[in-house]
Order: C-alpha cells, then structure tokens, then sequence
C-alpha cells in the first residue's frame, strides 16, 4: 500500500470506528432478537487502525516495523 492508499483506508477506519462507538454506547432496546455486535466491530476496528498506524510509521520513516516476539 502507498501512502495515499494508507491514509485513506485509516479515515475510512475512523469514521467506521466512530459509528461502531455511537452505535454500541446506545442503550438496548428490546426488538429483534439479532443484533449488529457493535463491540466486536469495534474491537476488531481497534485492531486494523493500531496495524495501520503501524504501516504507516513504516512508510514514513521507511524502517520496517519487526515484532519482538517473532525474533
């Protein structure tokens, strides 16, 4: 990915999280009985933007970022 390519999927991201967060901080109505899980949308939202943000610091600075526990 370029970096254009990487700013856009990390607003596209926060704009998703944004709703993710809106949508599960609502209180819970009785109605039907499926659900979107907000949360787990959130959490797993959560998880893309910190391995974005992590690409992206390797883009700018153009040091690959390694795991630690990966060796």
């Amino acid at each position: 990915m370029t970096l254009t390519q990487t700013l856009i999927a990390l607003g596209v991201l926060l704009v998703v999280l944004a709703l993710a967060l809106w949508r599960a901080r609502r209180p819970w109505a009785p109605g039907p009985v499926w659900r979107v899980p907000w949360h787990l949308i959130l959490a797993l939202g959560l998880v893309l933007f910190l391995g974005l943000l992590a690409h992206l610091t390797s883009l700018v600075t153009g040091q690959p970022v390694r795991p630690r526990g990966l060796g």
